[in-house]
């Protein structure tokens, strides 16, 4: 119901039968008999929106088990379970490319797609109304977590795979446009601040002279 319409030849299903959802168990603990690696960590996710071999990763470790469960692969996508405000639940990012030693980490879920591209698993985590529904599946007081059973039962519109991998190639040229546009409007924005604090300096030191009409 909260998705609405969609267009006639989609389908609805859960997430938990386009993919395959692993909430992780690896900490930021190094044990020297362990196998050695990169972690991916809960601010990677936060602060990035693809994972990449030029993402700077710190190191850890895990089992065998552990690495064969959460190694990073082109197309899953992770997002944050745990937080202290529910709102920080559910962030997603992109793992761009399959990465040699790295793991998921704590805190974190890891979503691997079955049969729905990775991008637009991905793309649909971002978007408003999936933000809601982990808002409200959450729980907690003082912290605030989403449970495996509330990741796997996301519903999701799934078009054909032509489709999807139209709306991805779409919305990556779209937000780019719209993220240069930020950052053109950023700068402009430190710009004028630049001015306005040298603008104070030179009216209160007497360097630039103030008149005012009688």
């Amino acid at each position: 119901e909260w998705i609405g319409e969609i267009p006639s030849g989609w389908e609805i299903k859960k997430l938990k039968h386009i993919s395959d959802v692993r909430p992780s168990n690896v900490d930021k603990h190094i044990y020297e008999d362990e196998i050695q690696v990169h972690l991916c960590n809960y601010t990677d996710v936060y602060y990035n929106e693809v994972i990449n071999s030029n993402t700077n990763l710190k190191k850890g470790s895990c089992n065998e088990n552990e690495y064969e469960k959460f190694k990073l692969e082109k197309g899953d996508v992770i997002i944050t379970k745990d937080s202290e405000t529910p709102d920080d639940i559910g962030i997603p990012v992109y793992v761009e490319e399959t990465l040699e030693n790295v793991v998921c980490g704590y805190h974190l879920t890891m979503i691997k797609p079955i049969s729905v591209i990775g991008k637009f698993i991905f793309r649909f985590i971002e978007c408003d109304r999936t933000r809601r529904y982990f808002e409200l599946n959450s729980n907690g007081v003082t912290r605030f977590g989403l449970g495996k059973s509330s990741i796997e039962n996301l519903v999701l519109p799934i078009p054909s795979e032509t489709e999807q991998q139209q709306i991805v190639e779409y919305l990556d040229e779209q937000t780019q446009l719209i993220d240069k546009t930020i950052s053109i409007e950023e700068k402009r924005i430190e710009l004028l601040k630049e001015y306005r604090q040298s603008l104070i300096s030179e009216v209160v030191t007497g360097k630039l002279k103030v008149t005012t009409d009688e």
